[in-house]
């Protein structure tokens, strides 16, 4: 029951974070067309987080994984 709401939830972050690279994109496109060099940099920057945020999303159930199995070989 917990792993489908995480799962549910893992999938409308990452549905979440495509629409927030394509908004980035098309407002770095936007102003570097335009001139708008604030619009260009803040289009730059959000498309850097959104390829972070979808890999950290992406990466998440390896790195919980390897991290418990880790934790789990303590004595």
């Amino acid at each position: 029951m917990l792993q489908s709401i995480v799962s549910s939830i893992n999938l409308y972050a990452i549905i979440a974070v495509v629409g927030a690279l394509a908004a980035s994109l098309a407002m770095w496109a936007w102003g570097h067309f335009s001139g708008g060099h604030q619009a260009e940099a803040n289009g730059k920057k959000g498309t850097i987080a959104s390829v972070g945020a979808a890999l950290g999303l992406g990466a998440a159930n390896g790195l919980v994984a390897f991290f418990s199995a880790l934790g789990s070989q303590i004595k």
